[in-house]
């Protein structure tokens, strides 16, 4: 196991991501907010929350794997045996239940539960997860017809919402490499250029500046394309006077730190310069509004209000920002765990990292957007992924 003593390297290789210390505190913070949900027993599906617990990540994700956690006792990985060894040399814990091609994947889950006593007991499961299928969970409510399951994938939503230092290192790794990628997208985007070339320039630099592989895509959109949300490239050549929109994110460790611009091929007109001055004044002030003590709801209001008050407020479709941390494809985001919104109580703490996306769409065929990762401190926020702001190319 991984000493204690120190912050892990971010560019080491063969090494759990987190000290055995860090693991052990979160595994209990789990145990403990298992307690105050009443559940005996917790089965975990998504592969953030298992990677999160036990540093377990594949690609294989797409197939069943589940990590059962228990009040006491190592938890145990449900894992197709095909995936065995990235459990063997990737997870924390070594607690292994396998199932085979052949085999039913849920009923060996149920099999699991029920020698560790699940039956007529409290489960909770990852209701929420993508990956936890409405046959899954029909096969372990037949299996254990006495137990009651509840939805708790808010289990780990407050012991993820604040960042360890290595998280936070992580994430500063990341945006070393999203700033070298948004380096090379700027650097290639002008009028005859494709949003391939802009897309394939971005991908290059960032992971030559050390990112694994992205928790999502880069959306890179073009000319009327930019009002399409989450689009991406797609053969279109670039012209004069178009905007273009980028959003991408590096990562490292599965922490991603994310970044979103809008350029454009020569001087933009005076809705869309109006447009960018008060997405840029927005992130300016949700920065300012961001510290320990204020409310999710407050930060918004600033943000909001400011947009109001340039007379865009119905250009601004978005919630404010999102939690950023654990990102494993499809997205980089983790709203779910914390975001900042309208009229939402939730209080602010140092260690949480968001990204604040104020995108206006001015136009029936225009979006502008600036952003930034931004990390709670004690005393403010900073941003992570400080950028250059100028518009024209």
């Amino acid at each position: 196991m991984a000493t204690d003593s120190s912050l892990l390297s971010v560019d080491a290789v063969d090494q759990l991501p987190f000290t055995a210390k860090e693991f052990d505190a979160r595994l209990s913070s789990c145990r403990k907010a298992m307690s105050e949900r009443g559940l005996d027993y917790l089965v975990l599906s998504s592969p953030e929350n298992i990677y999160y617990l036990s540093g377990l990540v594949t690609r294989g994700y797409y197939v069943f794997q589940a990590l059962v956690v228990m009040h006491t006792g190592e938890p145990i990985v449900v894992i197709r045996r095909f995936e065995r060894t990235n459990v063997e040399r990737l997870s924390y814990y070594q607690n292994i239940a396998i199932w085979r091609d052949t085999d039913v994947p849920a009923d060996v889950l149920a099999k699991t539960l029920s020698e560790v006593g699940a039956s007529g007991k409290t489960v909770g499961i990852d209701g929420n997860s993508y990956f936890f299928t409405v046959s899954a969970y029909e096969t372990l409510r037949a299996a254990l017809p006495n137990s009651r399951f509840v939805n708790a994938s808010a289990v780990l939503e407050k012991c993820r919402r604040i960042k360890s230092p290595q998280e936070i290192a992580y994430i500063r790794r990341a945006a070393v490499a999203t700033k070298a990628g948004f380096d090379a997208a700027r650097e290639i985007t002008h009028s005859g250029r494709t949003e391939n070339e802009v897309a394939a320039a971005f991908h290059q630099a960032v992971i030559a500046a050390g990112s694994e592989y992205m928790a999502g895509h880069p959306y890179v959109a073009s000319g009327p394309r930019t009002a399409l949300p989450h689009a991406s490239w797609s053969g279109r050549r670039i012209e004069k006077g178009d905007l273009v929109y980028i959003e991408g994110a590096g990562n490292t460790k599965r922490y991603s730190a994310a970044l979103m611009r809008t350029w454009s091929m020569g001087k933009p007109n005076d809705d869309v310069r109006r447009a960018a001055d008060t997405s840029i004044a927005a992130l300016d002030a949700a920065i300012a509004a961001m510290k320990p003590g204020a409310t999710s709801g407050e930060v918004d209001a600033a943000c909001r209000s400011t947009v109001a008050r340039a007379g865009l407020a119905d250009a601004f479709l978005h919630r404010t920002a999102y939690s950023v941390g654990v990102g494993i494809c499809p997205g980089w985001g983790e709203g779910w765990v914390m975001d900042i919104k309208e009229a939402d109580p939730r209080v602010l703490e140092s260690g949480m990292v968001f990204h604040i996306v104020p995108v206006l769409f001015p136009e029936p065929h225009v979006s502008v957007g600036f952003s930034a990762t931004v990390l709670v401190n004690k005393v403010g926020a900073e941003i992570l992924t400080d950028y250059s702001r100028e518009m024209e190319c």
